[in-house]
C-alpha cells in the first residue's frame, strides 16, 4: 500500500527533525563542549582512565544527599563520592599493618635506643660527688 504525497512530506519532516535533535551544539559553536558519545566510546575513554563502573543500593534520602553535596563539587557527583570514600578509607589502612610482628619489634626497638643514650648522657654530665 503506498503512502499519499501529503504522508510521505510528513515522514520525511519528522525524520529531519529526528535528525537535527540528536546532532547537538556544531562544534563551530562550542568547540566540541557539547560532544555526543556513544556508550562505547565513554566506556572507552573511562576504562583508559583508570575508572571502573561501580554500582550498589542505596536509600533515597541519601541518594537526594549525595545528588545536591556533589553537583555543587568541581569533579561533580562522581568527584565528590571519590574525594569522601578515600576520606573515609584512609584510618582502616593505618589500622591495619602488613609487617609481622617482629618487623615491628624492630622498628620500634631503634626509637627506644636514643632515649637511654640520652639518659646515660645526662648522668654523665652531672658532677661526682
Amino acid at each position: 500500500m503506498s503512502l499519499k504525497k501529503f504522508d510521505l512530506a510528513k515522514n520525511l519532516g519528522l525524520k529531519i527533525s529526528g535528525q537535527m535533535k540528536a546532532a547537538g551544539v556544531p562544534g563551530r559553536f562550542a568547540q566540541g563542549a557539547t560532544e555526543v558519545l556513544d556508550r562505547k566510546e565513554q566506556r572507552r575513554r573511562d576504562a583508559a582512565a583508570g575508572l571502573v563502573p561501580f554500582a550498589c543500593k542505596l536509600p533515597l534520602d541519601l541518594v537526594k544527599q549525595i545528588n545536591e553535596r556533589g553537583s555543587a563539587h568541581e569533579g561533580g557527583v562522581n568527584g565528590w563520592l571519590a574525594e569522601v570514600i578515600e576520606k573515609g578509607l584512609k584510618p582502616v589502612a593505618r589500622k591495619a599493618s602488613t609487617k609481622p610482628a617482629e618487623e615491628a619489634d624492630e622498628a620500634a626497638a631503634p626509637a627506644k635506643a636514643p632515649k637511654k643514650t640520652a639518659a646515660k648522657k645526662k648522668a654523665a654530665d652531672k658532677p661526682a660527688p
